[in-house]
C-alpha cells in the first residue's frame, strides 16, 4: 500500500497503520483502543510485545504516528525491505529492527497489553497464551491458535467460550490457505504431497470446529503465491521511485527556465553598471597621486609616533613589575605583622595567667616514661620532619570544655597529649592548674629545645607510641589519665600501630576517662623516597572497631561541640596565625571522643 500510494501521499496522513492477515479480529470495539492509545501521547503502539533477543512491538498490528511517518529512518527501513532465506531473519531483521529504531531515533512507543504484569515466561510468544490475551483486552487472536498443531499454550475449549463471550461468531473462524511452507528440493512432486498434507490438517480442524473443509489449492496457485511477494514490492517500489524521478525532473525545468530569465536579466544590468563606471574613474590616477603624498607624510609621522609609544610602554611595564613586587612584599609585612600582633597576645595572656594563677611548676614534676623505643625512628614524621618542626597548637577552649564535662569530679584534671610536636596543649592544661604531659615520637623539637621544651623539660617526653610504654610518677608505675588526646595524628600511624596504640591508651586510663582526637581522611602527600604521610586511611566504623577490642565506645553525650576540638575543624596548627593555609572542609576530618568502659 505505501509503495502504490507513494510516499508524498503517505506523508499527508495523521497516522500509519500497519496490519496483517495473521489474526482473527477485532473481537472487541477499536475506538475505545485507539482513544486510550491516542491519550498516552505516544509515537508508535501495538498490541502485545515481545521480549525475545530484544523487547519489540509484535508486527501484526502497529500503529505509526505523524513524527514517526515523517521521519527519514522510516522511509529509509521500508526502501531496504528484501526477501530474507527465513521467517526468523524476516522477524530478526525488521519486527526486532524496528523497533531497535524507534528507540534509537528518540521516539517513543508501548504496547496495549503491558507484558510485564503477566504471568508468563520470559522468553515466551505472548501470542500463545491466547485466553491471557483475551482477557486483558487483545482485540486480536492468532489464526494459529487454531490451525496450528502445539501452538497455542492454554485451553482451546476456554478460548471459545471467550470468544462466544465476545459475540465473536465462531463461524468465521477457518483454517488458513494450504500453503505453509516454502518449497523444498522436492519441486512439484513435493509441493503436491504437502498440500495435501495440509488439506488434510484443514479437514481436521473444520471437524473440529463444524465448518465445512476448504478446497486445496492447486499447484499453480501455490507457486504463484510464492512468488507474489517478491514480485509485489518490487514492482511497487520501481513505480514510486520512477514517479517521484518523474516530479523531480518536471520542477528542475521549471527552475532552470526561471533562473535563466533572471540570468539575463541580470547580466544586462551589470553591463550598464560597467558602463557607468568606467565614465566615472577616468580622473581616479591624478587623485591617487595625491593620496599617495598624503600617505607618505602620514607614514614618517606614525614611525616617530610609534618609537614614543614602545618607549612609554617599557616605561609602564617597568612601573608595574616594581608595583607588584612592592604588593608582594607589603603583603608579606601585613602577614608578619598579624602574626607577631598575635603571638604577642598570647604570650602576653599566658604570662598574666601563670602570675595570676601563682603556678607551681614544680609541683608538676615526678614524672618518667619508661620505654624501650624512645624515638619513632621508622616514622615517616620522624626520617622527614614537617609538623613536629613546624606546628604549635594551642586551644585553651579544649581544656575548659573537659573542665565542664568532668565538673562533677572537683578535682585538679590530668591530661596527657600524643603527638605533642611544640608541647602548646600540655602548656594550655597547665596555665590552667591542670597536670599535663606530653609525648611526641620525634626527637627534633627536644633537641632545638623548641617552643614550650624549654619551658615545661620535666613534662614534655619522646617515645612511639605504639610501643609499649609506662608513664609513670613517684611510686605509681603506670600513671592514669583522665583525658588523652591525640590531634591529627592516628592516620599517620601504620594499621598495627593503630592497634599499639589503643593498648597503651588502655593501660593509661581507668573508667570514665576519655580519649579526644581528630582523624584526618584527606591525602597528607608523599615523602621524597614516595612514603605516604597518612598510612592510614579509613572510615569512622574500623576505627570505632579497633577502640572497641580495648575497652574504648564512642561517647554519644553532646558535651563537646566541634570548636571544642583542638584540630580538624579549622583551627591553625601554629596558634599565632590569623589564618592557617590548611582549611578542612566537611568530612575531610573525623571529630572523636572515645570513653573508657
Amino acid at each position: 500500500m505505501i509503495f502504490r500510494l507513494g510516499w508524498q501521499e503517505i506523508e499527508k496522513y495523521d497516522a500509519v497503520i500497519l496490519v496483517n492477515d495473521s489474526n482473527y479480529g477485532p473481537v472487541r470495539d477499536l475506538a475505545e483502543i485507539f482513544n486510550r492509545m491516542d491519550a498516552a501521547g505516544l509515537d508508535a503502539w501495538g498490541i502485545t510485545e515481545n521480549y525475545g533477543n530484544a523487547r519489540h512491538l509484535q508486527s501484526y498490528f502497529l500503529t505509526l504516528n505523524r513524527p514517526v511517518v515523517e521521519s527519514p529512518f522510516f522511509r529509509n527501513f521500508f526502501e531496504s525491505i528484501a526477501v530474507e532465506e527465513s521467517k526468523q531473519k524476516i522477524c530478526e531483521k525488521y519486527e526486532i529492527g524496528f523497533s531497535k529504531l524507534l528507540a534509537e531515533n528518540g521516539f517513543s512507543f508501548a504496547s496495549l497489553i503491558d507484558r510485564s504484569v503477566l504471568d508468563i515466561p520470559f522468553g515466551a510468544d505472548i501470542s500463545t497464551y491466547q485466553n491471557t490475551l483475551l482477557q486483558k483486552g487483545s482485540p486480536f487472536l492468532k489464526r494459529k491458535v487454531f490451525s496450528s498443531r502445539n501452538f497455542a499454550s492454554e485451553d482451546l475449549a476456554q478460548t471459545r467460550a471467550l470468544l462466544e463471550e465476545l459475540k465473536y461468531p465462531l463461524d468465521w473462524i477457518a483454517p488458513p490457505e494450504a500453503l505453509q511452507e516454502p518449497l523444498g528440493e522436492g519441486g512439484l512432486g513435493a509441493a503436491q504431497t504437502q498440500s495435501d498434507a495440509h488439506a488434510k490438517d484443514a479437514a481436521d480442524f473444520q471437524a473440529q470446529v463444524g465448518s465445512p473443509p476448504a478446497t486445496p489449492l492447486s499447484i499453480r496457485a501455490v507457486v504463484k503465491r510464492m512468488l507474489w511477494p517478491l514480485y509485489r514490492p518490487f514492482k511497487l517500489r520501481v513505480v514510486d521511485r520512477l514517479a517521484g524521478i518523474e516530479h523531480r525532473v518536471g520542477h528542475l525545468a521549471e527552475r532552470i527556465d526561471t533562473d535563466g530569465r533572471d540570468l539575463r536579466s541580470d547580466v544586462g544590468s551589470l553591463r550598464r553598471d560597467f558602463s557607468e563606471l568606467r565614465s566615472s574613474t577616468d580622473g581616479l590616477p591624478s587623485f591617487f597621486v595625491d593620496v599617495r603624498a598624503q600617505v607618505s607624510g602620514l607614514a614618517q609621522g606614525s614611525r616617530d609616533t610609534a618609537a614614543q609609544i614602545a618607549a612609554l610602554q617599557a616605561q609602564m611595564t617597568a612601573l608595574s613589575r616594581n608595583s607588584t613586587d612592592a604588593v608582594a612584599r607589603l603583603s608579606d609585612v601585613q602577614t608578619s605583622v598579624a602574626e607577631l600582633h598575635g603571638h604577642l597576645d598570647w604570650v602576653q595572656r599566658d604570662i598574666l595567667i601563670a602570675l595570676m594563677s601563682n603556678i607551681d611548676l614544680d609541683s608538676l614534676k615526678g614524672f618518667k616514661c619508661v620505654t624501650d623505643y624512645p624515638v619513632a625512628y621508622d616514622s615517616p614524621d620522624h626520617i622527614h620532619p614537617v609538623g613536629t618542626v613546624l606546628d604549635h597548637t594551642r586551644h585553651p577552649r579544649f581544656i575548659r570544655a573537659c573542665e565542664d564535662y568532668f565538673a562533677g569530679s572537683g578535682k585538679q584534671l590530668s591530661f596527657l597529649d600524643l603527638g605533642c610536636s611544640a608541647g602548646g596543649m600540655v602548656l594550655d592544661a597547665v596555665l590552667r592548674g591542670h597536670i599535663g604531659v606530653g609525648l611526641e615520637g620525634s626527637d627534633i623539637s627536644r633537641l632545638q629545645q623548641r617552643a614550650e621544651w624549654r619551658l615545661l623539660r620535666d613534662s614534655l617526653f619522646t617515645c612511639d607510641v605504639t610501643r609499649p610504654f609506662a608513664l609513670g610518677r613517684g611510686e605509681i608505675e603506670t600513671f592514669k589519665f583522665d583525658v588523652i588526646s591525640a590531634w591529627e595524628v592516628l592516620e599517620h600511624l601504620t594499621a598495627e600501630g593503630v592497634e599499639g596504640l589503643f593498648a597503651n591508651l588502655a593501660r593509661h586510663t581507668r573508667p570514665g576517662s576519655i580519649f579526644a582526637c581528630s582523624i584526618s581522611q584527606v591525602d597528607g602527600g608523599f615523602t621524597e623516597d614516595g612514603t605516604p604521610l597518612h598510612q592510614t586511611l579509613e572510615p569512622l566504623p574500623w576505627w570505632q572497631e579497633r577502640a572497641a577490642k580495648h575497652g574504648f565506645d564512642v561517647l554519644e553525650s553532646q558535651a563537646f561541640l566541634p570548636l571544642d576540638f583542638a584540630r580538624g575543624n579549622g583551627n591553625s596548627s601554629v596558634y599565632y596565625r590569623p589564618a592557617h593555609s590548611y582549611q578542612e572542609k566537611e568530612g575531610d576530618c573525623f571529630l572523636v571522643v572515645f570513653q573508657r568502659r
